[in-house]
């Protein structure tokens, strides 16, 4: 398995795959920054069928200081330009011969449409139990970044650790 630690969470891919802590990476950090205001999500997951584009927000204990970010736009908005930007720093990485990501550019960047899939994993304190108004929120959230990010023609979804499909092939502890 292939650990990645975001804050307190631990994300567990299979061994084959090629992850990466992408907001830290070398071509991330040295190239893409100096583009003022530059955003990045934090792993890249490359399995041989998809490439997931992972956002991770932990907000337990948080809640009510992150509430207004989630019933909003903010947090739906932040999450797209964090896609859109990561997407076009792989292209200036693909036009770089980058190493380090080289399979990402390959695989999002070849004459095929490859499936590509942006997660916003966002693991929150649940109030029990599931409110109208919480479940509203959330699909306002989803609405908002399907909205956003339809041009890039990439699949979407919010999941936490008790939500996250198995097919993922991926654990969150």
């Amino acid at each position: 398995m292939t650990v990645i630690q975001e804050g307190h969470l631990h994300f567990f891919f299979p061994e084959e795959w090629r992850v990466i802590k992408y907001d830290e990476c070398r071509f991330q950090q040295q190239k893409a920054l100096k583009c003022q205001n530059t955003k990045a999500v934090d792993i890249l997951a490359l399995s041989e069928t998809e490439l997931f584009m992972i956002e991770a927000k932990d907000f337990r204990g948080d809640r009510i200081a992150n509430k207004k970010r989630i019933n909003s736009a903010e947090l739906a908005i932040e999450f797209a330009q964090k896609i859109r930007d990561t997407i076009a720093s792989l292209y200036g990485a693909h036009r770089h011969a980058s190493l380090e990501l080289e399979a990402f550019c390959k695989y999002l960047f070849s004459k095929k449409i490859n499936k590509v899939t942006a997660i916003l994993f966002l693991e929150e304190d649940r109030p029990k139990p599931k409110t109208k108004q919480a479940k509203q929120a959330r699909l306002t959230l989803m609405t908002v970044i399907e909205r956003q990010l339809k041009f890039l023609k990439v699949r979407s979804n919010i999941y936490n650790r008790a939500n996250l499909p198995d097919h993922f092939q991926w654990r969150v502890k």
